[in-house]
């Protein structure tokens, strides 16, 4: 096997596992249950769009701001349908409307469209796609991961149920939760490990041009690692969103290496 392709399945591999423990929960503490139909209408509506990028190739390669176009058309036009009618008809229940639809689409989103984004995150990588790109995805999707799972939790704690694992991500994402830390256990950190060297070991490409180079490249890494690890140290003492103080660094890093690694 390649090692490309190594990487990039270990990278999908270790992603899905942390999805896979998501579905767990919200199935086994039935997150569906006292859902309105107009949340499971929007929900299982993801489902659908879900399925025809899979089976459709042009919407499958396509680029994803035209794939977030098609997630969010129905949004636009109820949520801005339902603002009309309450301030030119006096609909007095559309707010209490539009709340249902945002939050079960975002859980929509949540459950079905995640795994295609990890596939179209694995592609990427197997067909050695710029860091620029990949990285920026990949520390999304790790964090995205980190939501799933702390909106279920939160869901199944509160019986809330689907608006429970909106509610959540959103808080939680936004930096006005602490629930997220629970998270953080044995189950989630050998899998995000797994994930991060996945992610080294692409941006360091296979080395040839000998051992020496492989050393120094190596190093780099390791001296990004602290510099990172440092920086969320520092980031904890204060309220800044994680996202925002591990990405830099990443990115940063990440083009050093592969300056150092081009020509090998």
């Amino acid at each position: 096997m390649r090692y490309g392709v190594l990487v990039s399945l270990t990278a999908a591999a270790s992603l899905l596992f942390l999805y896979v423990s998501f579905v767990q929960v919200f199935i086994g503490e039935d997150l569906l249950s006292g859902a309105t139909a107009i949340e499971l209408g929007i929900f299982f509506l993801q489902f659908f769009k879900v399925v025809a990028m899979v089976f459709v190739r042009r919407l499958r390669d396509s680029r994803m701001v035209n794939l977030v176009d098609i997630f969010g058309a129905e949004l636009v036009v109820l949520l801005i349908g339902l603002m009309i009618s309450d301030l030119f008809l006096g609909f007095q229940a559309a707010p209490g409307l539009m709340v249902q639809i945002l939050l079960a689409w975002i859980a929509g989103i949540a459950t079905f469209a995640t795994p295609f984004a990890i596939y179209r995150f694995a592609r990427a990588m197997t067909r050695g796609e710029v860091l620029l790109a990949v990285l920026p995805s990949g520390v999304f999707l790790s964090e995205f991961m980190l939501l799933l799972a702390a909106g279920a939790n939160a869901a199944a704690a509160s019986g809330l149920g689907l608006a429970g694992l909106s509610r959540t991500m959103l808080l939680v994402g936004a930096s006005l939760s602490a629930s997220g830390a629970k998270i953080a256990g044995v189950t989630a950190l050998p899998p995000l490990a797994i994930f991060y060297v996945s992610l080294l070991l692409y941006a360091l490409a296979p080395p040839a041009a000998g051992e020496w180079r492989l050393r120094g490249m190596a190093a780099l890494a390791l001296l990004a690692t602290v510099v990172t690890y440092g920086c969320v140290y520092v980031a904890s003492w204060f309220t800044a969103n994680l996202a925002y103080v591990i990405l830099p660094p990443t990115l940063i890093a990440a083009t050093l290496m592969w300056w150092t690694a081009r020509e090998a």
